[in-house]
């Protein structure tokens, strides 16, 4: 073997280490957004609000299949560099084209989710107070306002004429995980509960929740991305290495 065949044979093993190294990352991201107790709440709100699946916990599911197989790919391409074999070669290439279609139909995913969930959210969040803060919902909301900062769908005004409304005083218009908070206690609980300005939160949770599902996409969109640009490198080195490797047969006979 010459210099040249040494040299990208062993470009093409450190290449696939990255790759494999890549896959535990992509492991790593899906394995968060499942664990990650905040993230459970706030996809409870939001598949609430738009009655639809749990755009997140799938993307997850996604994430984590597609690292299994980068796991296996890049064992694949290590075992086809080593033993110089086109039959290994070409199936890491098949596989390449596979994971590279399946982040393109998951990157669709996202994006149509994206471009739908500010309609649905803008309406079945209010219905989400209206009806279930009383409910079940009740302590998910809580946490979503305290940590977000915001009081009701589209605002406060949510709460008026809820089942939640229907079962206080006249005087208590927000729960108080609406109050604005010093060290960790309401700065005023009886104003907060009276909506006067500056004891509580007058902005809606809606735009935050939309803020948060566009920060939360944009990782899973950066990971594809990078993922996406180690598959198209890959697939050039795989497809000159077959190349060399047929050039090196045809000059030894």
């Amino acid at each position: 073997m010459g210099f040249f065949s040494g040299c990208v044979r062993l470009l093409f093993i450190v290449f696939n280490f990255i790759f494999w190294l890549s896959g535990a990352a992509i492991l790593g991201v899906g394995i968060w957004i499942l664990v990650d107790p905040q993230l459970k709440e706030y996809m409870k709100v939001i598949k609430d609000g738009t009655q639809d699946e749990e755009f997140l916990k799938i993307s997850a599911y996604i994430l984590i299949g597609f690292g299994t197989f980068v796991f296996l790919v890049g064992f694949c391409g290590c075992c086809g560099a080593i033993r110089s074999s086109k039959c290994l070669l070409g199936f890491y290439i098949f596989c390449l084209v596979c994971v590279f279609a399946g982040e393109l139909a998951a990157g669709i995913y996202v994006a149509v989710f994206k471009n739908d969930i500010d309609g649905k959210l803008n309406k079945g969040l209010v219905d989400s107070i209206k009806k279930n803060y009383f409910g079940e919902m009740g302590p998910t909301w809580d946490i979503i306002q305290k940590e977000l900062k915001c009081c009701g769908g589209n605002s406060y005004l949510d709460y008026e004429n809820s089942t939640w409304a229907r079962n206080q005083t006249n005087v208590t218009k927000v729960p108080l995980s609406c109050c604005v908070l010093e060290k960790e206690k309401p700065i005023n609980e009886t104003l907060c509960q009276q909506t006067k300005e500056n004891y509580f939160y007058s902005k809606g949770c809606r735009e935050a929740l939309l803020d948060w599902v566009n920060s939360h996409s944009a990782i899973l969109i950066g990971v594809g991305c990078g993922i996406a640009a180690l598959e198209i490198i890959g697939l050039i080195c795989a497809i000159c290495f077959c190349r060399h490797i047929d050039r090196e047969k045809y000059d030894s006979n």
